[in-house]
């Protein structure tokens, strides 16, 4: 009774709003918004958005919600002065939010349809109502998987696996994968009951293989919103039973050689495992038993060539095959190589005449792999196909062949065989044979000769103009020599001090039991311009060595030179050098006109201190010697404008001071001694001057009396040209 007094309140209420609006003639409008369409998910909660705006600004007098299906209108919540009445099975469940949003909670599936959002404003006479769709989803019941066998399947049978889905809304879609493969072939079209809420699909396998055998098969259920419903899987793995599969692996291989260990295994694959395993040789259609029991190994220590063979393995389970590639059998052919070995026999020598044909000499060998054969003549080297024959002998064929039996990295073995090449002599080389010799020379003509026997004899001719042969024998120009060969022999025409008269067409002759056989040779003297120039090649040669050879020294002399000086066991240009017997003290510079000499008072005759650098005589101070003193002498002198020692350099490398800045010293300043000159802290005396036209601070050496008579040391210093003293 309320609820309808409380609605005809409001029917009055707008009633009154649209009146004074009309009076009034005022325009107003309220605006409804709401939000998209919502999924729950059975017995949770849902917020239906809905929003509204007013224009002008004005109190929202009622806010409805009513909902709406395929099968009935029902209103749901009405908001009256902030006041929310709740309709039906929406009390306790519905309410109005968030401005004018529509809560439900325990949502359930005779919830879902359109629900409308209705707001008015009385005092304008305005409203606006929109709607949004809510969807109840319903999980469904995790899939099964039902076999048409019930215990494992056998290879060959066929076997449909059944998946199955219930209570699910909407109804979920079926898909079979094998392991994470997804799968096509022998997949049904999935059957649906809509009432009962119940999807099938099955998967055929026709037939079952060994390969199927724990094979994983997966059903998945996908209800298409992975936001609030999972995919729920089932899986089916398969137990397939079937006979032994096998096959036979060998180590080291199929291929051994003989005295190894061959070791054979069984590998079966089964499901059950195999009860038994045999071992066989099969020979033709027979095979004898060699090993029975469950070891999947056969061992044959030291094999030899009698195993040769083909072995099987048998292997059992019980299942009974139902092809060739399923009888649980598996062979194998054993290779055993062995060493090579020549089986024939021959009767030695083979003797041949010269010319004629060797027939076939064969060489057979046993092996396995079978031997390669060939024949290498001893001594030559040469090879030849087997078997060994020749169309025609010649001497070069005469000797030792050894057959050669080779296979793998096996130990070859040989056979020889022994050809004896007799008949005629045969001469070595082309008939005429061309010679040239020089004159003056010694001229040698060789004849080579095979045979067997050797030649009885060989003579040498001399053709005359008409081809008349004269026989040569030793004796004047003339020596015949004769060297024995292992084939033959050789025989030598020496012609001595050759001349024009010697030249001519020379043959040689050799005759033994069973024939003989002759060579030409044409002798001739060189042309004298080939003669001529061949020494002039031979002299520019001479001279082209002479002269690499003498630049080569020259180039060695220089870097001697060179690493001398580096090293310091030459002297240089403005160095001192050591007069004879070590008595004097030279200093020269080819720069100079002036040379002084400095005889060494000292009994050991050597300065113990370094020689004067090159500065002006005003201003050298000498370096005192240890237990020495100097007697200068001037010699030689010559004269001419004084130089300026600036920008030179002293012999010790240092740059020499300028006369205005004399070069600093850290010698302890003279004591002036009674005869006038001075002496240093060791009291010796190393110099005398005379003082009475020069100051006793300016030291200069000392020279002389007797080579300064006419002059004063000022005039000499001024005439002087060299800086040195």
């Amino acid at each position: 009774m309320a609820g309808r007094a409380f609605m005809q309140l409001s029917a009055v209420l707008a009633f009154l709003a649209s009146f004074l609006v009309l009076l009034v003639d005022i325009e107003a409008a309220v605006t409804v918004s709401v939000g998209p369409a919502q999924t729950v998910l059975k017995e949770n909660t849902v917020v239906l958005q809905c929003t509204y705006s007013v224009t002008p600004a004005a109190q929202v007098d009622i806010i409805t919600w009513s909902f709406t299906s395929s099968t009935e209108s029902r209103e749901v919540v009405t908001m009256l002065a902030n006041t929310q009445s709740v309709f039906g099975t929406y009390e306790n469940r519905a309410s109005i939010t968030e401005q004018a949003s529509l809560r439900i909670e325990n949502v359930g599936e005779n919830d879902e349809g359109t629900y409308r959002c209705t707001v008015k404003v009385l005092s304008q006479g305005s409203a606006d109502t929109k709607s949004v769709d809510l969807t109840v989803l319903v999980a469904a019941s995790a899939p099964t998987i039902v076999s048409t066998v019930n215990s494992a399947a056998r290879a060959g049978d066929d076997l449909t696996l059944t998946c199955r889905s219930d209570g699910g809304k909407p109804l979920p879609t079926l898909t079979w994968f094998n392991g994470t493969q997804p799968m096509d072939a022998g997949v049904g079209e999935p059957t649906t009951n809509e009432a009962a809420r119940q999807v099938i699909r099955d998967l055929s396998l026709s037939p079952v293989t060994r390969f199927d055998d724990q094979a994983n098969f997966v059903c998945k259920a996908d209800q298409g919103y992975p936001d609030q419903l999972d995919v729920q899987t089932a899986e089916q793995v398969l137990d397939v039973q079937y006979p032994p599969v096998a096959s036979i692996s060998s180590n080291p291989n199929s291929s051994v050689k003989e005295t190894n260990t061959l070791t054979l295994t069984c590998v079966v694959q089964s499901n059950p495992d195999p009860s038994q395993i045999r071992w066989l040789k099969v020979s033709g259609d027979s095979a004898d038993v060699l090993q029975t029991g469950l070891t999947t190994t056969y061992v044959i220590p030291k094999i030899n060539r009698s195993q040769n063979g083909t072995y099987r393995c048998e292997a059992s389970n019980g299942v009974i095959p139902r092809d060739r590639e399923s009888d649980g059998q598996a062979t194998v052919n054993i290779d055993v190589y062995y060493a090579p070995k020549i089986s024939s026999s021959f009767v030695q020598p083979f003797e041949v005449n010269f010319g004629s044909s060797l027939p076939a000499v064969t060489c057979e060998a046993e092996g396995n792999p079978t031997p390669n054969l060939q024949w290498v003549q001893v001594g030559s080297g040469r090879t030849f196909n087997n078997p060994l024959s020749f169309a025609t002998m010649t001497y070069a064929e005469d000797g030792t062949f050894t057959c050669v039996a080779a296979a793998l990295d096996f130990p070859k073995d040989t056979v020889n065989v022994t050809v004896n090449v007799i008949g005629r002599p045969d001469i070595i080389g082309d008939s005429p044979a061309a010679r040239e010799f020089m004159e003056g020379k010694t001229a040698q003509i060789v004849c080579e000769i095979q045979a067997k026997p050797r030649p009885s004899r060989v003579e040498w001719f001399l053709l005359d103009s008409s081809d008349n042969r004269a026989i040569i024998t030793t004796g004047g120009p003339y020596r015949i020599l004769q060297e024995n060969l292992p084939k033959g022999m050789k025989s030598i025409l020496q012609i001595n001090s050759m001349k024009p008269e010697h030249s001519g067409r020379y043959v040689c002759k050799a005759t033994n039991t069973y024939g003989e056989d002759e060579q030409y040779f044409d002798v001739t003297l060189q042309a004298e311009d080939v003669v001529t120039t061949a020494r002039g090649s031979d002299t520019t040669l001479v001279i082209i060595i002479v002269v690499v050879v003498l630049l080569l020294l020259l180039l060695l002399v220089g870097i001697g030179l060179m690493l001398a000086h580096k090293r310091g066991l030459l002297p240089c240009k403005g160095e001192p050098e050591t007069g004879k017997g070590g008595r004097y003290v030279s200093y020269r510079d080819e720069n100079v006109t002036n040379e002084f000499s400095i005889e060494m008072a000292d009994k050991d005759k050597s300065p113990t201190a370094p020689l004067p650098s090159r500065v002006e005589s005003s201003q050298y101070i000498p370096t005192p010697l240890v237990a020495a003193s100097y007697e200068a002498r001037l010699s030689g002198a010559s004269f001419g404008e004084p130089r300026s020692p600036v920008g030179q350099d002293k012999p010790d490398g240092k740059k020499v001071n300028s006369p205005a800045f004399p070069e600093p010293t850290t010698e302890e300043p003279p004591v002036q001694t009674s005869q006038g000159g001075y002496r240093d802290e060791d009291g010796l005396n190393n110099a005398e001057l005379d003082l009475s036209s020069r100051k006793p601070a300016s030291r200069r050496p000392i020279v002389d009396p007797k080579d300064t008579m006419d002059m004063d040391y000022p005039t000499l210093r001024q005439q002087t040209t060299s800086p040195y003293v």
